[in-house]
């Protein structure tokens, strides 16, 4: 027997394609806007310097500038189980990144999931980043 809300639901079911960009608050745009410049190669997606849009031509974040006279309330780092968002990588760009993070002394977690392998660190910021490769083996 069929349950008419289940459907009714289904047909009003609306989907969404894709993310368009993940916002964060930070310190300071300029810092932010070179590190993830120098981290993952993300360029101004416009052209004033004060915009807070970097990315490439499949990822957006928007770094949003702390306002003034605000607190920054850095995010609660969890390790690997923490609010957190996630690149996908192939092999060989997941294995650069972690000889980068080493290159540069940062601190990082690797695991080993059930169909794919990640590591976490965090930006300026505090914000938890995973890069992660469906690639095993």
């Amino acid at each position: 027997m069929s349950n008419r809300s289940d459907s009714a639901a289904e047909s009003s079911r609306i989907n969404i394609g894709r993310i368009d960009h993940v916002a964060l608050v930070v310190r300071d745009l300029q810092t932010s806007k070179k590190w993830y410049g120098e981290m993952f190669g993300f360029e101004s997606l416009e052209s004033s310097p004060n915009s807070p849009y970097v990315g490439n031509a499949g990822v957006k974040l928007a770094l949003l500038q702390i306002a003034e006279g605000s607190t920054f309330a850095p995010p609660v780092s969890q390790g690997a189980r923490a609010c957190h968002f996630a690149f996908g990588a192939d092999r060989s760009t997941f294995d650069s990144y972690r000889a980068r993070l080493d290159d540069l002394n940062m601190r990082y977690e690797e695991l080993t999931h059930s169909d794919s392998e990640s590591i976490y660190f965090s930006d300026p910021d505090g914000y938890m980043i995973e890069v992660t490769t469906y690639e095993t083996g």
